[in-house]
């Protein structure tokens, strides 16, 4: 049933790389998604940032908040953990996800209007999410069930709820 990790030193466990990614909204919805490349629609995201080392994932989402679009994030809220178990071309990773709330007003001056690209960032309506995050759509999609739905699960394994 469980693996076996008797090859393991326990002075040296696996690594573990952290995330945290923060769900940013305008008032119609759309996700804010940003991008390292703006012409691969496959290469878009949350806001992301590692964590750096003794770094919280709270405080690493609010750095991904100030650092990409300049949002002073108060008061975070978690929506989903997801467990990434290691691949062929990736690092076991748990990814945080927080919500970075609805954003009106000033906060929206800096941020591209719905259906533009500005400065790699973009606005997404939900539907929209698993063609432009391939890699973390299911993560993106549990975390807006999680804000409709307050008992949706939180911890999730590769993007689903575990079984």
């Amino acid at each position: 049933m469980f693996t076996d990790h008797s090859d393991i030193d326990p002075r040296f466990p696996p690594r573990r790389l952290v995330y945290a990614q923060l769900l940013v909204r305008n008032e119609y919805g759309d996700v804010l998604l940003s991008t390292d490349d703006p012409r691969d629609e496959k290469a878009w995201d949350l806001l992301t940032c590692r964590a750096l080392k003794d770094e919280v994932p709270h405080e690493v989402a609010r750095r991904a908040g100030f650092c990409e679009v300049s949002l002073d994030v108060d008061t975070l809220t978690l929506l989903v953990v997801d467990a990434v178990s290691a691949g062929d071309d990736r690092v076991e990773a748990l990814w945080f996800v927080f919500d970075g709330r609805t954003r009106t007003g000033d906060d929206l001056d800096s941020l591209p209007r719905p259906g533009e690209i500005e400065d790699n960032l973009r606005f997404e309506q939900p539907e929209g999410i698993e063609v432009c995050c391939p890699d973390s759509h299911l993560r993106i999609a549990r975390a807006l069930d999680r804000l409709i739905d307050p008992f949706a699960p939180v911890y999730l394994t590769n993007g689903h709820p575990p079984a």
